[in-house]
């Protein structure tokens, strides 16, 4: 028996249609002729909140009314590059896709074109559909934190460390024969302790952020 051949293991388009079903990401194919959605698992439908019926209206110019304006360029390149690719030749992109309440989820797409008419120009091609809204929100956020803590090993590198090492110059100014106090000398130990310790403490952040 060949391995994994679905004739010979008794297994039928049911067994496909239960692993659409039972999959977390979403399955669709276009007709690059027509263009506009031929099949949908189902889980499409679910992700964006849109029935069947305006799903597949929805299809009409590979979903241009609903891909946010700034990625509709993205789309199209996409589709250009599907209409030249070779067999077996996969295109990925992330799309911003307004769902049925308005909001934009982020949406990876893997193209691949499965059918060729008898010149071998692509005319059908299927999609696999993960979201990936929580992922990219999470990368913004990691984002906005590394710039905050760029900010803050700015602010220590320039506008911390620099008064600190005017005042341990400060320090070592002082500590001349005019100064030689057995009381200032215990003053300025102190001093110089405390600001070293500062001084480490600011290198520390510097070596953190960094």
């Amino acid at each position: 028996m060949e391995l994994f051949n679905l004739d010979s293991m008794g297994l039928n388009f049911a067994f496909i249609r239960s692993l659409h079903k039972a999959s977390p990401v979403a399955f669709g194919a276009m007709d690059l002729v027509e263009d506009n959605l031929i099949y949908s698992s189902g889980h499409a439908e679910k992700l964006l909140g849109y029935t069947k019926k305006e799903l597949k209206e929805l299809s009409h110019n590979y979903f241009a009314s609903i891909i946010h304006p700034d990625d509709l360029k993205t789309s199209e390149e996409v589709i250009d590059k599907l209409r030249k690719s070779q067999v077996g030749e996969i295109m990925e992109c992330t799309l911003r896709v307004r769902n049925a309440k308005g909001d934009y989820q982020h949406l990876f797409i893997r193209d691949i074109v499965f059918e060729r008419n008898d010149e071998q120009t692509p005319v059908k091609f299927s999609s696999i559909v993960q979201d990936v809204t929580h992922l990219v929100e999470l990368e913004l956020n990691l984002r906005e934190k590394v710039e905050a803590i760029q900010k803050i090993s700015y602010k220590n590198s320039h506008e911390l460390r620099a008064p600190v090492a005017k005042i341990i110059g400060l320090v070592d100014l002082l500590k001349t024969d005019s100064f030689k106090t057995e009381y200032n000398e215990k003053i300025f130990r102190l001093l110089e302790e405390t600001v070293k310790k500062l001084d480490e403490v600011i290198h520390d952040i510097n070596n953190l952020s960094n």
